[in-house]
């Protein structure tokens, strides 16, 4: 009864280059998917870029005018303002205008409000 052994140095070598295709087929998949989330995250920097928004205008107004030696609180402001819309542009054009006015009507209300309750204060003291 003899059974048949296939010879050691063959099979040892079969193994090896089976091995180092696997690996070699596992490192070009590795590779793809990581130039896939490269490719992913290159294109999510060039949205945020692109439609950053007030938020990140903001924050980099404040990092050019701190490298700058400038205020960053005064960069930020800018940057923000400059990130905006002409629609909220104009919308903070009307509301810093009329925020003097609004101010004065403001007080005004306090005033009266204060003289209402004076005035209530003292007719229940003479009344009652």
């Amino acid at each position: 009864m003899s059974t048949a052994t296939p010879a050691g140095p063959d099979l040892g070598a079969q193994l090896r280059d089976a091995g180092g295709r696997l690996l070699a087929a596992l490192i070009d998949r590795f590779s793809e998917l990581a130039l896939e989330k490269v490719d992913e995250l290159a294109a999510s920097l060039e949205r945020v870029v692109e439609d950053g928004g007030v938020g990140l205008g903001a924050a980099l107004g404040a990092g050019t005018a701190w490298a700058r030696g400038r205020s960053p609180l005064w960069g930020a402001l800018r940057g923000g303002f400059a990130a905006m819309g002409t629609a909220a542009r104009i919308l903070v054009g009307v509301v810093l205008a009329f925020a003097p006015i609004l101010l004065v009507v403001g007080l005004l209300v306090v005033i009266v409000a204060a003289l209402v309750w004076a005035v209530v204060a003292a007719v229940r003291a003479v009344v009652g």
